[in-house]
Parts: structure tokens; C-alpha cells; sequence
């Protein structure tokens, strides 16, 4: 069969290479950094993300699993000042190693792309429309958080920006998350593996001084130590209520660049491993990807209009809502915390089957 070039050794885009080597294709991936594992500077990192674990590896025909996944015990919301505690496994929560050591996630993709026969090409970047002309019709475009192939494929993106730092942490997986008045977003740390990773991120440029205050906040909290906080700044498929498209410019799209997250709080590990097995349907079967595409990413608009709500309420107003939210979720975490689950994309159709 024809040969398929996957542009992304990311989650979505390894998920794809191995759904096409599947399938019988030859495959060819094309990576900008000289490994797997994503950008140097940010990984390794722990990340955090809903997900059925024994679901998502029926669903892709994968054994996921420890070390790369772990399930969470602790859930840790703490909400302008008052803290909640909700059971990880009644959220389905997950701690994902994500960058280069053996532990990760993408290095065990990798390995089974391997297995699978999957080719790799390193130092290969797609920053314009002409590095997009070169790629052979139907091409899967995974890229992440880059914002030049969004660019190149006339993809509208929403900027996010931050700051990162990242430590050991000994004992157990665990995530934590800050919703509070110097970041217009959210902040979060999780844990696993011996790696903590923290992030505090907003949809404009966050004031200097947000890393010395996230650093007291996971002190005071936690009792986690953190340096070498650092820049970040990345996009996403999330700025218009059109934004989750399959194909663009004689592409198939996966992960975020496909508008594959929830728009509200970014939740992107489980939508990027769904993502990548669609688009590797789309090569062979592309009005069957597109169903099931629009079927997954049918919680979109919803998101999208509830943050485009939410976003210009002052934190006098958020504070009273966040808390009611949370109170509730910790009382009746089966019926407040599916709505956050139903944003996932594909979290219910994995679970179906």
C-alpha cells in the first residue's frame, strides 16, 4: 500500500503511525527535535488527564498502563484560598510521564512504532505552506503546540502563555490545580515517576511575578520546591466555534491542531491518542473518519460557548461559582464530575467501545 508520512512524533501523532502501520501502509514520520518526546526545554513533565485506562488500550489495541500511566489517588482543587480533595478514581484520573525517559508515554509508543515496522526522520519541520506543498495528499499533520503549521495550513489558533518549572518528586502520582486572581486560566502540578511538573498558563501574557506567587502557593500547599521557572508559549485549535476540522489544505489533522481538546480547561492527552487513530482512518476511509470525527468532537461548541462566557468574569464572580462547583463535586462527585468527563473528547466513545 501507499506510503503515509506522519508530520509529529507527538501522542497523536505516534498513535496515527502505528494505526497506519496496521492497516498495512508504509509509514514515515518526521519529527523536529532529534528524539521523541517533545520540546527540551518543558520535558520530561508529568501531565494529568480523565481517561479509562483498560477502555483507551481496548480502544487502540495497546497494553497502557504503569510506568507511563498511572492512576491518581489525590485530586487537589484548591479554589481562591479553599481547598477540595475529590477520590482520582471516581474522576477516572490518570498521571501521564510525558518527554524522553523510558518511563514515557511517548517513548512507549515509540517502541511499539518500531515494532511495528514504523520509519522515523529527525530534524524535519513544517514552518510554511511550502514545507506543507512538499508533503505528499493526505498526510497526517500532528504538531502540538507549534504555531507555524497552524499558519501553514490556514488553521485559526488561540495563543496560551506561561510559565513552567519542573523538580523530583518522591511518593505517589498526584495532581493539584489553582483557580485564583493571578492567572486568568488555571495553574495545576502533577506528579509521577519521580518527576513533578508545574504550569501556570492564561490566554494573554501573565505578569512577571505569577511564578514567585505559584511558587508560595505550592509550598504553602503542597510543600513543593520548584526553580528554574521559565517561559512557555504554545498554540491550540480553540479560537473559533469552527475550529475542530479533519482535513485542511489536502491534510488530514490530528490532535490539537485537529481542534481536538476541550476548549475549557485543555484537556488534550485522551482527545490526542482518539485523534490519532482517526486520522489513520481518514487515509483509508475518510467519510467514515469524518462521522466519527464530528461525533467526538460534538461537545465542542458547548465548551466553547461556556468558556467564552466564563472568561470576562471578574474573580469576584468566579470565586462564588468555582467554590459552588467544586462543593458540589466533592458531595456528588458521580453527577458533577461527569460533566467535566463529557467534555473529553471521545472519553464516552472509548468507553463504549
Amino acid at each position: 500500500m501507499a506510503e503515509v508520512v506522519v508530520v509529529g512524533a507527538g501522542l497523536a501523532g505516534l498513535t496515527a503511525a502505528i494505526c497506519c502501520a496496521r492497516a498495512e501502509h508504509e509509514v514515515l514520520v518526521l519529527e523536529r527535535y532529534g528524539r521523541v518526546g517533545g520540546d527540551p526545554e518543558h520535558r520530561p513533565s508529568a501531565d494529568s488527564t480523565p481517561m479509562d485506562i483498560a477502555a483507551m488500550g481496548t480502544y487502540l489495541g495497546l497494553k497502557m498502563g504503569p510506568p507511563q500511566v498511572q492512576a491518581t489517588s489525590r485530586l487537589i482543587f484548591h479554589v481562591y484560598g479553599k481547598r477540595y480533595e475529590v477520590e482520582g478514581a471516581r474522576q477516572f484520573t490518570q498521571t501521564v510521564e510525558r518527554g524522553p525517559r523510558e518511563t514515557s508515554i511517548e517513548s512507549f509508543l515509540y517502541r511499539v512504532a518500531l515494532e511495528e515496522g514504523v520509519r522515523f526522520q529527525f530534524g524535519w519541520t513544517l514552518r510554511s505552506q511550502r514545507d506543507a506543498a512538499q508533503l505528499p495528499p493526505g498526510s497526517i499533520i500532528a504538531t502540538g503546540l507549534h504555531p507555524h503549521p497552524y499558519l501553514a495550513l490556514g488553521v485559526p489558533f488561540q495563543l496560551v502563555f506561561g510559565y513552567a518549572a519542573g523538580g523530583r518528586h518522591e511518593g505517589p502520582p498526584v495532581t493539584a490545580a489553582w483557580f485564583d486572581d493571578f492567572a486568568g486560566d488555571y495553574c495545576y502540578y502533577a506528579a509521577t515517576n519521580g518527576i513533578g511538573f508545574a504550569l501556570a498558563f492564561d490566554r494573554v501574557p501573565l505578569g512577571r511575578e505569577v511564578p514567585g506567587r505559584f511558587a508560595e502557593r505550592l509550598e504553602s500547599d503542597l510543600g513543593v520546591r520548584l526553580s528554574g521557572w521559565h517561559g512557555f508559549e504554545g498554540a491550540v485549535g480553540a479560537r473559533r466555534l469552527d475550529n475542530p476540522r479533519l482535513f485542511a489544505a489536502g491534510k488530514i489533522l490530528a490532535g490539537s491542531l485537529a481542534g481536538m481538546q476541550d476548549p475549557f480547561f485543555f484537556f488534550g492527552v485522551h482527545a490526542a491518542l482518539v485523534s490519532g487513530k482517526i486520522a489513520a482512518l481518514a487515509v483509508d476511509d475518510r467519510a467514515g473518519a469524518w462521522e466519527l470525527f464530528r461525533k467526538i468532537s460534538s461537545t465542542y461548541k458547548y465548551s466553547f460557548a461556556a468558556r467564552r462566557l466564563f472568561s470576562p468574569l471578574p474573580h469576584a464572580v468566579r470565586r462564588p461559582l468555582l467554590r459552588s462547583f467544586f462543593s458540589a463535586m466533592v458531595g456528588w462527585p458521580d453527577r458533577f464530575g461527569g460533566l467535566t468527563l463529557r467534555n473529553v473528547p471521545g472519553f464516552a466513545e472509548v468507553r463504549r467501545g
